[in-house]
């Protein structure tokens, strides 16, 4: 995070870390699927932080690597309150807020709180001047941008995306969370099948 260049995002991304500096590290991705395993976020994040930086430096004519890296920082911090958690910390059920409004919507909701909150200290800090007002816009604009990364995700409708993808960055976002989820369906259904053998049909793979 820390070599997000613009300062609005990355100040965004390091206020979301430490409100999630507890349960981030150590929940799991998923209820099953992917990365359903304590730690299995932090790997899932951590990979697509990864896959994120490679590209915006692949495709820098079209890409906002700031926005894009932050965007895949936040996708999915809201699980840790979509999931009810076990005593070992497996995803054993959903929140009602998880039933009711899910990780995306949560996640842009929250986006949003803290992209307010940031800006009122800087009008604060600024006292009022001509040059706060000046700046009032652009946070405004990039905190509708985040939000939308949070919200299209997934890419399309019918695999839970609120949004379909409107921007390059959000387009992105949902191959690269893809990617990682797919290969690690992958990885852990190759580490039950015997060589030579195909692994049971996986629905998570289009079958």
């Amino acid at each position: 995070l820390a070599s997000i260049q613009d300062a609005d995002y990355r100040a965004v991304a390091e206020e979301l870390l430490r409100r999630h500096g507890e349960d981030f590290p150590l929940i799991p991705a998923a209820k099953s699927v992917h990365h359903g395993f304590r730690m299995g976020l932090l790997m899932h994040t951590g990979n697509m932080l990864k896959i994120a930086d490679f590209l915006a430096g692949l495709y820098p004519e079209v890409i906002d690597r700031s926005l894009l890296l932050a965007g895949t920082f936040a996708h999915d911090l809201a699980k840790a309150r979509e999931f009810q958690l076990s005593e070992l910390g497996l995803a054993t059920d959903y929140t009602v807020a998880g039933q009711l409004l899910g990780h995306l919507v949560m996640g842009a909701q929250e986006a949003a709180e803290v992209t307010k909150a940031l800006l009122g200290h800087l009008v604060m800090g600024a006292q009022e001047t001509a040059a706060a007002a000046a700046r009032l816009g652009v946070p405004e604009e990039k905190s509708v941008l985040l939000q939308h990364l949070i919200l299209s995700h997934h890419g399309e409708p019918e695999f839970g995306a609120a949004v379909k993808p409107a921007c390059a960055e959000a387009e992105l976002l949902s191959y690269i969370d893809g990617i990682d989820s797919r290969m690690e369906i992958c990885r852990e259904a190759l580490a039950e099948t015997e060589t030579g053998r195909f692994s049971e049909r996986i629905f998570a793979l289009d079958g």
